[in-house]
C-alpha cells in the first residue's frame, strides 16, 4: 500500500510539472507581449513630442521620461498646481480629455515661439492668458495628430484617436463638473526644452476606452429596445400622408388694392410663372422645383431637380422673391347691340293736348 500511495505520489508530481512549467512560460510571455507594448507606446510618445516641437524653431524639445498609469478623477485634480496650462480636448463620443503643461514648460513654449529660444530663467506664477492659448493651442493639435499618426498600428490607437483641441482653462476647479466620472489614463512625459533650459511636465489625460467596451447587458439591452422603438417609428413616420403645396409664384401688393380686391378680379402672374414651380411643405419651406405640365388629362409637376436642390440646370430658382403684381378690374361683358328706346309719351305733353286744355278751360270759364 506504501509502495503504491508513493508510486501515485511521483506520477502525478511529475505530470504537474510540466503543466507549471506551461503556465510560467505562457505568463512570462504575456508579460513580455506587454511590455514590448508599452514600449513602443512610450517610443511613439516620444517621437510625436519629438516632432511637435521641431515645428517650433528655437524650442529643441526632448522627452526624457515617459510614464502611463490610470487614474479616477479626482486623482486628477490633486495634479493641478497654479499657473498650469490646461488644454481641454474635444473627442469622439462626446469624450473631453486634457493636455496639461506644468508653468515651467508653459514658458517654455511660449518664449521658443515669440522670442527664438528659451531663457532658462524661472518664470513669475501668473494665470494663462488668452494669449498663452493662441500660441499653445497650434502644438497642441499638432502633439494629438503625430500621436494619433505613430499609435495608428498599436493597440493603443483608440484611446488616442480622434482628439483635437477644444478650449482653455485658466482655472481648474470646473475640471470636477466637466469630466465624466471615471478612469482615465494619465501619459506623464518629462521634457527638456531649449537644451535644458528648462524642464517640466506635459500631460496627456484621456478617458479609458476599456470602460466603453465592458458595458453591461443590461445597457445593451436597454439600446436594443431603443433602436427597435426608433426603427418602428420610423416605419409609422414613412407611411404618414404630407402636404406638399405647388407654387406658381408669388406677387406683392398693398394692402389698399388687397382690400378693393372683388370676384373676377384678375391678378396677373409673372411670365415665368409657368416656367419654374416650387414645392413647399405646409411650413412654407422649399422642397423642391419644377415646373407646370399635364399627365393623363390632369395638371402635374415635372420636378427639374433633385428634391432638397432648390435651382435647376436653367438657372430658375425656387427662392425668387416675390413680384409686383398687376391687378386687372372685373368689367362684366356688355351685348354688341343694342335696340333703340321708344318715346316715353307721358313725360312730356303734346302740344296738341296742351292747346286743348286751354280751350277747354276758358269755355268752362
Amino acid at each position: 500500500m506504501t509502495e503504491q500511495a508513493d508510486s501515485d505520489n511521483i506520477t502525478t508530481a511529475d505530470n504537474q510539472a510540466p503543466r507549471d512549467n506551461a503556465l510560467v512560460a505562457m505568463a512570462t510571455r504575456h508579460r513580455a507581449i506587454a511590455a514590448q507594448e508599452r514600449a513602443a507606446f512610450g517610443a511613439a510618445l516620444r517621437v510625436a513630442f519629438g516632432r511637435m516641437a521641431a515645428q517650433c524653431q528655437g524650442l529643441d524639445a526632448v522627452v526624457t521620461k515617459v510614464e502611463t498609469r490610470s487614474a479616477a478623477l479626482a486623482e486628477l485634480l490633486d495634479l493641478m498646481e497654479t499657473g498650469v496650462f490646461l488644454a481641454v480636448l474635444e473627442g469622439p463620443g462626446d469624450r473631453m480629455g486634457l493636455v496639461m503643461a506644468c508653468p515651467m514648460v508653459l514658458a517654455g513654449m511660449v518664449e521658443a515661439q515669440t522670442t527664438g529660444r528659451v531663457d532658462p530663467a524661472v518664470p513669475p506664477k501668473r494665470k494663462p492668458t488668452r494669449t498663452d492659448a493662441a500660441l499653445m493651442s497650434p502644438l497642441v493639435d499638432a502633439f494629438l495628430r503625430l500621436v494619433e499618426q505613430r499609435c495608428a498600428d498599436l493597440p493603443q490607437a483608440g484611446l488616442v484617436s480622434g482628439y483635437v483641441y477644444g478650449s482653455y482653462l485658466d482655472d481648474p476647479r470646473p475640471l470636477g463638473m466637466m469630466l465624466d466620472d471615471g478612469v482615465f489614463q494619465v501619459l506623464h512625459l518629462r521634457v527638456s526644452l531649449g537644451f535644458g533650459a528648462k524642464e517640466g511636465d506635459w500631460f496627456l489625460i484621456l478617458p479609458d476606452t476599456a470602460e466603453d467596451s465592458a458595458r453591461p447587458a443590461q445597457a445593451q439591452s436597454q439600446m436594443d429596445v431603443e433602436r427597435d422603438w426608433q426603427e418602428r417609428l420610423s416605419i409609422a413616420v414613412s407611411g404618414s400622408a404630407v402636404e406638399v403645396s405647388a407654387i406658381l409664384g408669388r406677387v406683392q401688393i398693398t394692402l389698399s388694392d388687397a382690400l378693393q380686391l372683388r370676384p373676377g378680379d384678375i391678378v396677373q402672374l409673372p411670365e415665368a410663372a409657368l416656367e419654374t414651380l416650387s414645392l413647399e411643405s405646409i411650413n412654407h419651406d422649399p422642397l423642391g422645383i419644377g415646373r407646370l405640365g399635364q399627365a393623363r388629362g390632369q395638371r402635374a409637376v415635372r420636378l427639374t431637380a433633385d428634391p432638397g436642390v432648390l435651382t435647376d440646370s436653367m438657372g430658375a430658382s425656387a427662392l425668387a422673391p416675390a413680384m409686383a403684381a398687376q391687378i386687372i378690374p372685373f368689367r362684366p361683358p356688355q351685348a354688341s347691340f343694342l335696340p333703340d328706346a321708344p318715346p316715353d309719351n307721358s313725360a312730356t305733353p303734346a302740344p296738341e293736348n296742351q292747346q286743348s286744355e286751354e280751350l277747354s278751360q276758358q269755355m268752362t270759364e
